[in-house]
């Protein structure tokens, strides 16, 4: 049996949003312990994570909370066909980008956005296209204009949805994200946001390329469970590393874990005390590492 904080975690829904639905919809009723807890049974898991899924691609709660769950995942069939497949998909936003019209590369990437879980988004449509603009570029097949317009339009549709995912509650987990100082490569830390966002975590993100103490005071004011950052450089700039080694060392610092993201993270928890830092080895990786923490996070 799984907790109400077990569900929340595993399906990215709130505690709050699991309350609603057992309220209004007749489809969702978990059993009590004899204290009064809510108890999931695994099949209701699979069902509300079925039910997450779909009202992530837009179906209505109340049209779908009362189908079974193999009729839910015959209604997830169908609207995943309706989707492109992420070949055809690359496809079309290059052939978009070619021809400047980037309003159809943003209408591209929002209808993916709506119709994938956070993690397939984020590991199988938008980072693999990311690399394969970048190499057009390197190919002079794109110029730098157009892969610009194309990061800074990822850029904009994920900072929006992890900006609407923003959780007030005082129970929601905290995560900063950041890179430090000549380390300008953000886009892992922004699709981390994406994730953690819609594992109900608030996050504030920083940015790339922050000097230390900036990082460090950011964290002494807003005291994150969870510091993220991203190090892609192999070997990492000598500054960089200066200032990695302030934000570990800094008081500030203590009362937070620190996890350290990107192909140079590895090679930079060496050069650092053990122990201080965990590397995030990918994104799948780091989603379960952000599900953990939700289960076994106090309070």
């Amino acid at each position: 049996m799984y907790s109400i904080k077990a569900i929340a975690a595993l399906t990215g829904l709130g505690a709050e949003t699991l309350r609603a639905w057992e309220r209004r919809y007749d489809g969702i009723a978990p059993a009590r312990s004899d204290n009064g807890r809510r108890q999931y049974s695994q099949l209701e898991l699979e069902k509300l994570m079925l039910l997450a899924q779909l009202t992530r691609s837009g179906h209505a709660i109340s049209k779908i909370a009362g189908l079974s769950s193999d009729e839910l995942r015959g209604l997830q069939a169908h609207t995943a066909m309706q989707t492109p497949n992420q070949s055809a998909l690359l496809e079309q936003i290059i052939e978009a980008l070619s021809e400047y019209r980037i309003d159809r590369c943003e209408s591209l990437l929002k209808r993916a956005l709506l119709a994938s879980e956070p993690l397939e988004y984020v590991r199988d449509i938008v980072l693999p296209t990311l690399q394969k603009i970048g190499d057009l570029w390197h190919l002079e097949q794109l110029n730098i204009a157009q892969e610009h317009m194309f990061s800074c339009c990822v850029k904009r549709i994920v900072l929006s949805m992890v900006n609407n995912l923003f959780h007030h509650s005082a129970n929601s987990p905290t995560m900063l994200l950041a890179t430090p100082s000549c380390e300008p490569h953000e886009f892992g830390i922004l699709m981390s946001s994406l994730l953690a966002a819609h594992q109900q975590y608030r996050c504030y993100y920083l940015g790339a390329d922050l000097p230390g103490k900036d990082i460090v005071e950011a964290i002494r004011h807003l005291k994150p469970e969870i510091v993220v950052l991203g190090l892609v450089k192999t070997p990492p700039e000598a500054l960089t590393l200066q200032q990695l080694k302030i934000i570990v060392d800094a008081e500030a610092s203590k009362a937070s874990t620190i996890w350290l993201g990107g192909s140079g993270a590895a090679y930079c928890q060496q050069q650092l005390p053990a122990s201080s830092c965990k590397v995030i080895k990918d994104m799948d990786h780091f989603y379960n590492q952000i599900q953990q923490w939700q289960i076994k996070r106090p309070g």
